[in-house]
Parts: C-alpha cells; sequence; structure tokens
C-alpha cells in the first residue's frame, strides 16, 4: 500500500472511528477524536517551543497515552519523532543530540535530564504531576489548533492491503513491545491506528499482568517477542482461565519447542510478522540442508535486541 504518514493515519482513523476507544491506559480511556485533538494540541506546544518542519523530537516516555499524544503531535507540528528507548540505553544521548529538544514523561524524569544536560538540548516534560520549575511543561505550552482534523486527514485512505498482522476495526491490541522500537512503532502503533482498532497499553511487562489484562480488557490481537511468549506460558500454569485471542503474532520465529508447548497450552496459532521466516528453517542455498533457527536470548523481557542466528544443519 501507499507509505503514509503516521499522522495521516491517526487523522483518518479519527474522522472514521472518531467515538471509538484508541487507547486504554489503566483506567484512562482516549476516544480517537480526543487522541487527535490532544496530539495537536501537543504539536501546537512543540511549535510554541521552537520546533520547526522537518526537526527531531527526541521522546523518553514509556507505554503510556502520553507516548501516542507526543508521537503524533510531533508529526502533526511537522516534526520527526525520535523514541530514545525505554529503558534508556547508551544510544539514547546519541539519537537526542540531533533533535530540537528532548520532551521526557515525568515517570522518567531523572534519566531525561541526564540526557538533555549530555546531549545539550532543551528539555520539556509531560505526563502527570510536575517536574523542576525550570523545566517546561509540554501542556503548559500547547492550545486548541484551528479546524477539526487540522488539514491532515485523508478520510478516503482504505486499510486494505494490510498485513496478516495487523488488526481490523474490532480487535483490541495488547501494547506490550517497547512503543518507541522498530516493531512496537509499526504493528503495534500504527498498525493499531491505521485499523482503527483499540490498544491496551501495558507498562511493564510480565506474564502474569499479561494475562491478566488480556482478560479484564477482552484482547483479541497480541505481538510480542519469543520471551514474551515462554513468559506467558509460564504464567499460564496453574490457571483456570486463557485468553482465547483472534490472532497471535510473533517478532520472529519461535523456537519449536516453545511454539509447540504454546500452540497447545493457548489452542492457537502463532503467525511471524511479514517479512520473517517460519522457525522451521530453510534451505541453505549452497549446501540445500535446511538449518534451522537458534535464537540468542534477550538480557531482559521483551528487549529489542532478541534476534536469531542459523545454526548447522541438523
Amino acid at each position: 500500500m501507499t507509505a503514509l504518514s503516521p499522522a495521516t493515519v491517526l487523522a483518518g482513523s479519527a474522522d472514521r472511528h472518531a467515538d471509538t476507544v484508541a487507547v486504554i491506559d489503566g483506567r484512562v480511556r482516549v476516544t480517537y477524536a480526543e487522541l487527535w485533538l490532544e496530539a495537536r494540541c501537543y504539536g501546537a506546544g512543540l511549535r510554541a517551543a521552537g520546533v520547526r518542519n522537518g526537526d527531531a523530537v527526541a521522546l523518553l516516555a514509556p507505554n503510556v497515552v502520553d507516548f501516542p499524544r507526543v508521537y503524533f503531535g510531533a508529526l502533526a507540528a511537522g516534526a520527526v519523532a525520535v523514541p530514545v528507548g525505554v529503558p534508556v540505553g547508551p544510544q539514547a544521548v546519541h539519537l537526542a543530540r540531533a533533535a530540537r529538544l528532548l520532551v521526557c514523561h515525568t515517570s522518567h524524569l531523572a534519566a531525561g535530564r541526564r540526557i538533555s544536560v549530555r546531549a545539550g538540548v532543551p528539555l520539556l516534560t509531560v505526563g502527570p504531576g510536575r517536574g523542576p520549575s525550570d523545566v517546561p511543561r509540554l501542556e503548559d505550552l500547547g492550545d486548541v489548533p484551528p479546524g477539526p482534523t487540522g488539514g491532515l486527514a485523508d478520510t478516503d485512505l482504505d486499510p486494505a492491503g494490510r498485513t496478516e498482522a495487523d488488526p481490523d476495526d474490532t480487535d483490541v491490541v495488547l501494547g506490550c513491545l517497547p512503543l518507541g522500537g522498530r516493531f512496537g512503532q509499526a504493528v503495534t502503533l500504527t498498525g493499531t491506528f491505521r485499523a482503527g482498532a483499540t490498544l491496551v497499553l501495558l507498562g511493564r511487562f510480565t506474564g502474569p499482568a499479561a494475562l491478566d489484562l488480556m482478560l479484564r480488557e477482552q484482547v483479541t490481537v497480541f505481538h510480542g517477542t519469543s520471551a514474551m511468549y515462554a513468559a506467558l506460558l509460564d504464567a499460564a500454569r496453574g490457571r483456570d482461565s486463557l485468553p482465547r485471542l483472534r490472532r497471535w503474532v510473533s517478532r520472529a520465529p519461535l523456537p519449536p519447542s516453545l511454539r509447540q508447548r504454546f500452540t497447545s497450552t493457548f489452542d492457537a496459532v502463532v503467525h511471524v510478522a511479514d517479512g520473517e521466516h517460519d522457525s522451521s528453517g530453510r534451505p541453505d542455498a549452497s549446501t540445500g540442508r535446511v538449518r534451522t533457527a537458534r535464537r540468542l536470548r534477550s538480557r531482559r523481557l521483551g528487549c529489542p535486541g532478541e534476534r536469531y542466528r542459523r545454526g548447522p544443519g541438523s
């Protein structure tokens, strides 16, 4: 399908699914119309802080509703949103140096101040509570922009052409992958909003917390890493009821043993995100032998660094 700005995707869904709940964050429920208005208000605040077309806006925020507010607000302001990662890694300062400013959620203010000082960029806060008096608050800078959509909506957008990993407008998607990561942005965040589905945010992933949230919010789609699938399988032991989702999607192929145990326990098929290969392996071009996928374990659940490599033929 034609490449679209994520801001255009959200604007279009705000027109087509105005009253649908776009994001659930604990007790907070925000509709598409509300989210698009709030994003544009944040975009106006960024413009007031000096952000101009083509600038980069660094964003430090966990999986909370303020992440999409700022992310799409930056895009609506004509800037480029650059998440610097949660948990914060050594690349955060490098990413922030190229930005006009850094927007930091108040839950990560200590890390945000360190990054701001080391990168030499101004700092804004966003989120509940107030930071130090010398740090401007994005909510205080924004104003309601004129017009219903700010001129970005594409009401003729046809969601046809979605990949198999994308939800539809009746789905409820669990957002536990870091929204600042490539997969979290492309599949969970943009894919959900393109479809007009509902995104349920989980700030800190654990197997029990994810299963409880799936059952409580009647989640129908899950996107995760193999480490997350292993954690869900461990958390399922001894439970009387388990969620029965319409679609399970893995960022990379699951190891065969994990895939088989998960399929049996959850009565589900795990699909691999578009562009990945099946974990059963594929023939080597030079030998014709099948090489199995060997997992390189992450140091933490859901770590963006988790990856696979091909092992020797079996």
